[in-house]
């Protein structure tokens, strides 16, 4: 186990992918350290394999959902930080509508500084998750299986479709958050291409769904590393995927329609997503921005946009104390429910990226110069210009 994982640490250094395969218990070896500080070396305890993947405590201010509310409930207090703690349904729905009604922007002319910028902080001990990095599924309840397959394949397209998952891509739908790596190695996302097995979903049973609470989700992704469901990434961003017979609990579809936090193992930080299916008659007018989609299936269409949100902010800001505005809003927040200008199929379904073969209609994202890209007054852009 010692040679493979010194191995691991020279193939890592290289910037080769690495693949772990299920009889090698997990290390996070390659993870980022919160022990070492920008350059050090990666202390990690070779016995990491017996610790347990734990959430922190806090998480992310949620992708919010379409029909929010513009107004904070009387007398709410709110504040200016990047994250919310674990499982504080009031606190989340208050921020994004303290944000809502506090964001829109103000007129300005291309070329100039966007009111509101988002300004780099470096309280936080990832700073920015650069270089290669996996990004690795774990599907949570009851899932079918055709349309599991369908959603890996369409999600996975995202990720692996342009020059190697390179984000340094002309048209890439990441290379929006070049700018935010400028010293940095530029980040390489991966996709699995086998597809793992399912972890069951038990717990609270509410409107004939399983609530999943933010603390459980990191119990989830545990369960799967422990249980070998899911590979063992090198430099992981694991993504929560909940089948439609759950629920994440602390706002799913009343406040946001995802979110990304930082986890640990021992002292390895990892960040991580939680996304969700969902049914369309009971969720579609809060995270869909269309009933008709370019895939044929307006959840998973939905959710392609709000995985391309979290990543752009777990990348970003994967500590939660890196890139962020005056009220706490992170680059893709800024930019959420926005567009720019879609194409139209025939059946009516809109799009505004091609990928892979696979049409998209995916959010537009914040540029870290804050310059005013058009005549919404706005930093926000498709593609990196």
């Amino acid at each position: 186990m010692e040679k493979i994982m010194k191995l691991n640490k020279l193939l890592a250094a290289s910037g080769a992918v690495v693949v772990i395969t299920a009889l090698i218990s997990f290390s996070g070896a390659h993870a980022e350290d919160n022990s070492k500080g920008n350059g050090g070396e990666n202390k990690s305890n070779p016995n990491n394999s017996a610790q347990e993947f734990k959430a922190s405590g806090t998480r992310s201010h949620g992708h919010p959902v379409a029909n929010l509310m513009d107004l904070p409930a009387a007398g709410s207090n709110q504040d200016s930080n990047s994250f919310v703690n674990n499982d504080d349904a009031n606190a989340e729905l208050n921020w994004q509508q303290w944000n809502k009604a506090n964001g829109k922007a103000t007129a300005k002319t291309v070329g100039q500084i966007a009111a509101s910028p988002i300004t780099y902080h470096s309280t936080g001990v990832l700073h920015a998750y650069s270089g290669t990095v996996q990004i690795i599924p774990v599907w949570v309840g009851a899932w079918d299986a055709t349309r599991k397959a369908n959603w890996n394949a369409v999600l996975g397209n995202l990720i692996t479709s342009l020059n190697g998952g390179s984000i340094n891509t002309s048209q890439h739908v990441l290379n929006t958050n070049l700018t935010y790596f400028n010293a940095l190695p530029t980040p390489i996302l991966s996709w699995p291409l086998a597809l793992s097995n399912t972890v069951s979903a038990t717990g609270t049973v509410k409107n004939s769904l399983i609530q999943v609470s933010d603390a459980n989700v990191a119990t989830y992704i545990n369960t799967a590393l422990n249980t070998n469901i899911v590979i063992k990434g090198a430099k992981p961003i694991y993504v929560y995927l909940g089948a439609s017979n759950t629920r994440l609990s602390s706002g799913f579809g009343t406040a946001y329609c995802g979110w990304h936090a930082i986890g640990t193992v021992g002292a390895t930080n990892i960040p991580y997503i939680a996304i969700q299916d969902f049914n369309y008659a009971t969720y579609g007018s809060a995270c869909s921005a269309q009933s008709v989609s370019p895939n044929g299936d307006a959840p998973l269409d939905a959710m392609a946009s709000v995985l391309v949100h979290e990543i752009d902010e777990a990348l970003t800001d994967p500590d939660l104390k890196t890139w962020y505005d005056s009220r706490g809003a992170e680059n893709a927040d800024k930019c959420a429910w926005t567009f720019g200008t879609p194409q139209t199929l025939t059946g009516g379904a809109k799009y505004n990226t091609t990928l892979g073969g696979k049409r998209y209609l995916i959010q537009r994202n914040w540029l870290s110069n804050n310059v005013v890209t058009g005549t919404d007054g706005t930093a926000c852009v498709t593609t990196n210009p």
